[in-house]
């Protein structure tokens, strides 16, 4: 019963702070300001997704990563940058809702493109792209499916790297800018 309250309370959150948002679809090599929420599982994972994350940057691009721990505390292995945020439970309001001063930052900024590298149901992950002002939202998650702009379907569970290869791809052709 009071799971159903707190999930009942966080759609009508998600409801009154979703943003009107100008969808354009625009190519990965003409993005200028990227946004990444994620699930950090364990140290590997942080290490893939970091891995990404400065690939992104090191193109002369603003890239903006929120990456959720679905535990207690944040580990000390995640470290907080400039533009690489982490946050877990301890983040949450009672219901759910994600609440610290990076996340009102992160939400506010207007993206060309936002990433969802999550694969599982994650309500604050859901929030974050549900309330996000970014211009394109791509990815792979069957879970949150109804809140991109463009889903890719990734049965095999690809690793972050090949995910972004088949996104960089299927933007390429949608803007008409693929070679064949």
């Amino acid at each position: 019963m009071l799971n159903r309250i707190k999930k009942s309370l966080l759609k009508r959150s998600i409801a009154k702070h979703k943003p009107f948002r100008e969808k354009k679809i625009i190519s990965l090599e003409q993005t200028r300001t990227i946004g990444i929420i994620c699930q950090i599982t364990d140290e590997d994972s942080y290490k893939e997704i970091h891995n990404l994350f400065s690939k992104l940057q090191s193109h002369n691009r603003t890239v903006w990563l929120v990456g959720y721990i679905n535990e207690k505390k944040v580990p000390y292995y995640c470290l907080q940058q400039l533009s690489a945020d982490y946050f877990s439970k301890k983040n949450l309001n009672w219901y759910g809702k994600p609440d610290f001063v990076q996340l009102n930052d992160f939400l506010n900024k207007d993206f060309n493109l936002l990433i969802d590298l999550s694969r599982n149901n994650l309500p604050p992950l859901r929030y974050i792209l549900a309330t996000s002002k970014a211009g394109l939202s791509v990815g792979a998650n069957e879970y949150m499916h109804d809140l991109y702009d463009i889903y890719i379907k990734d049965e095999e569970h690809l690793d972050y790297l090949k995910l972004l290869k088949i996104i960089h791809n299927y933007l390429l052709k949608l803007t008409g800018a693929c070679i064949s």
